[in-house]
């Protein structure tokens, strides 16, 4: 800086905007390391929603998922994440999750979703009620590699078994 101050304000002019310059080109340079893993953490996340719900491909789990992952704070297997899909894909059959909002941040990848279908089947002890219901969640998923090691999924569960409840008249 004292080197700097000793030049006339011309040439102390043209170093800044030369510094100016040269950093905005590192910003303009494209996306960095880390922006191209969090994207393909989001296009992970987003493909086992797609694949595995809205296409019923069960087997992408063994893809996605590490062998052991933490889902709300318990390790569980594959298998168990996919008998919970199951469990979900039986009780409506038509079942759609539509996702409405994706924020993703280094490994991690945070999703607000939709879920419209069609209560055929018995969920959650409650026998089919032939009703189109609705439902949201968040989920938060940690990826590790290239594999979910850790999710945390919030449902409106309660809103769920309300709209399978019985009506009033």
């Amino acid at each position: 800086m004292k080197g700097l101050a000793r030049l006339e304000p011309p040439a102390r002019l043209a170093i800044l905007c030369a510094a100016m310059l040269a950093a905005t080109q590192g910003c303009q340079s494209g996306p960095s390391q880390s922006d191209a893993s969090t994207a393909g953490h989001t296009a992970l996340v987003q493909r086992w929603f797609e694949e595995g719900f809205n296409q019923r491909h069960l087997n992408v789990v063994d893809e996605l998922f590490a062998e052991q992952v933490s889902i709300n704070g318990q390790v569980v297997s594959r298998s168990a994440i996919k008998q919970s899909m199951s469990r979900h894909l039986s009780g409506f059959p038509d079942l759609r999750v539509t996702l409405d909002d994706t924020i993703a941040e280094g490994n991690r990848v945070d999703v607000w979703y939709t879920v419209a279908g069609t209560h055929r089947g018995e969920f959650e002890g409650v026998a089919p009620t032939g009703r189109a219901v609705m439902w949201t969640g968040v989920d938060h998923f940690r990826i590790d590699g290239d594999r979910i090691s850790e999710a945390r999924f919030l449902s409106d569960l309660h809103g769920l078994l309300t709209q399978l409840g019985p009506r009033l008249p």
